[in-house]
């Protein structure tokens, strides 16, 4: 947390004035209470008027301030949020493909929303908590001190031990923050999951999982929610019991001096209120200390996604030779998915990779993309190990078009282009290669319809299309497709596959279980890993 209120320290700081204007301002009318009083004992209703007016003029400047740090506060707490958001998705750019896919989408979600939230609320709202309370503190400190010095000095006696009782539980405060946050993430994921397959569930009558599922996850999250609260529960109490403390021996302390003359009897009121101030600070700071610190986890969480290093790693200006591949494999685990590979896909020819269900096509595709590393063997392009070339650089010049494309809740142009600037030229020929043309123009919306969330409202045939579109407007020259047209009707299929493999500048490499004969023919190569 310290680093994002570093980052932003003139917000912060500026936010810490307003406080102090706050805190002065309350001190000065506390201080003016014991005037009033005083003029009230001595019937001196002149004085007391007086004070009065000048107690009014003082809570005027106190809302004025305290109105500005309402506002300023909110903004700054916004900016260090966006903050952490951008860190932990630049995180997400900088990592590998298999250690995203270690952790759920769900659980990166809960860490954008909920534990954005639970930072918001502990850790920032408890780290102004705080502020204000030292610093409304140390302006009543000083104002005791010119009542009598004994009251400075007994005050700190009390608010040191108020500050060490709820110490006690700030290892289990910590722990339990945790076990929320991980909660969060488990129900967040058990939510997204259940209610992703509500077509499943309702064509085979079971909806009723939906209720029974989440209810299971729900109750997990309730349990870990109300361990929290008992903990923060028993840290409150102590708190409590040292501010009741402090402040009735405050009061004590101040009638014993008022009875030995050593103060004024309207001292009583100011340092009352003024003892509150520390004591009400003092009994909640070691709370509010430990909600701060118990988010400390939380950010240790997102320091865990690891960037990758790819300084040592080689770049491809342009593709001078094809994927050369020798005596290649791949395993999960213990599991071989294929081995002693041998094949060459040269530049500007068109190949088809066959084989039964499970033999490893969609892995191979996975490797040439740079998705997977970790292959045995050697497999170069433009006679570089894919092992030394940067990702980013790899897929610079390839297009991999999966068998389920996924596409965002925006218009078609946007699931296209992706948010980048195209031509009107371009976007019209990636239309007509992508056999999109005829279809979007007869949309009441063209170009402009939106797709519904991740496609829905698009039959699987125009998802594959738009995806095939995406990465045909971007000029790839090497084009991987996993049954890119396997949701195509014959026709739609065959006219896109015949487009590509007319194209004499690009390197199409296509998976299929459904090799047509007229395709098969106009082939360069076939890969069979039956």
């Amino acid at each position: 947390m310290s680093t994002y209120i570093k980052r932003f320290w003139k917000d912060n700081l500026f936010v810490g004035l307003l406080l102090l204007g706050s805190a002065l301002s309350q001190t000065i009318a506390s201080i003016l209470n014991a005037s009033a009083l005083n003029a009230l004992i001595a019937l001196d209703l002149r004085s007391f008027l007086i004070a009065a007016g000048q107690m009014f003029t003082s809570f005027l400047f106190l809302l004025f301030f305290t109105y500005l740090h309402i506002v300023k506060t909110s903004q700054t707490k916004q900016k260090m949020l966006t903050a952490i958001r951008e860190d932990i998705t630049s995180k997400i750019e900088s990592t590998s493909y298999s250690h995203f896919h270690d952790r759920q989408v769900g659980t990166y979600a809960s860490w954008l929303s909920n534990d954005m939230s639970m930072i918001e609320t502990q850790s920032f709202d408890g780290f102004y908590s705080v502020l204000t309370g030292i610093i409304a503190s140390v302006t009543s400190i000083t104002a005791l001190f010119f009542f009598h010095w004994s009251l400075v000095v007994w005050s700190l006696a009390a608010a040191g031990l108020t500050l060490l009782l709820p110490r006690l539980y700030q290892k289990k405060m910590a722990a339990s923050t945790l076990h929320t946050t991980q909660e969060n993430e488990r129900f967040l994921g058990k939510s997204t999951e259940v209610l992703g397959g509500y077509d499943t569930l309702f064509s085979l009558s079971l909806l009723r999982k939906l209720t029974t599922d989440i209810k299971k996850a729900s109750i997990a999250l309730a349990e870990a929610r109300n361990d929290q609260a008992r903990v923060i529960g028993r840290v409150a109490i102590l708190g409590a019991f040292g501010n009741v403390f402090g402040q009735m021996s405050v009061l004590i302390l101040t009638g014993l001096l008022a009875f030995r003359a050593l103060i004024s009897i309207g001292s009583i009121a100011t340092t009352g209120s003024l003892a509150g101030t520390i004591f009400n600070t003092v009994g909640n700071i070691s709370q509010q200390v430990a909600a701060i610190r118990s988010t400390q986890p939380i950010f240790d969480k997102f320091d865990s996604i690891l960037a990758t290093d790819e300084t040592d790693k080689t770049t491809l200006l342009e593709l001078t030779d094809g994927f050369k591949i020798r005596d290649a494999g791949y395993s999960f685990g213990d599991k071989r998915i294929f081995s002693g590979i041998d094949f060459t896909f040269d530049l500007g020819r068109k190949y088809a990779v066959v084989g039964s269900s499970g033999s490893g096509k969609s892995t191979l595709l996975n490797i040439l993309n740079g998705k997977l590393t970790d292959y045995h063997g050697s497999i170069a392009l433009s006679r570089r190990e894919l092992k030394t070339v940067s990702g980013k650089a790899l897929r610079s010049h390839i297009l991999y078009v999966d068998q389920m494309p996924y596409l965002f809740n925006e218009s078609i142009l946007y699931n296209i282009t992706l948010g980048e600037h195209f031509t009107e030229a371009e976007i019209s020929q990636a239309l007509i290669d992508s056999d999109l043309d005829t279809f979007v123009s007869q949309l009441p919306d063209g170009l402009e319809t939106a797709v519904g969330e991740g496609g829905r409202s698009l039959s699987g045939g125009q998802r594959q299309r738009i995806a095939l579109a995406r990465g045909l407007i971007r000029g790839k020259t090497c084009i991987l497709i996993d049954e890119g047209t396997s949701s195509l009707d014959e026709e739609s299929a065959l006219k896109i596959e015949e487009s590509l493999l007319s194209n004499p500048d690009l390197t199409v490499i296509m998976i299929t279980h459904h090799l047509r004969q007229a395709i098969k023919g106009r082939l360069d190569g076939i890969l069979s890993l039956s």
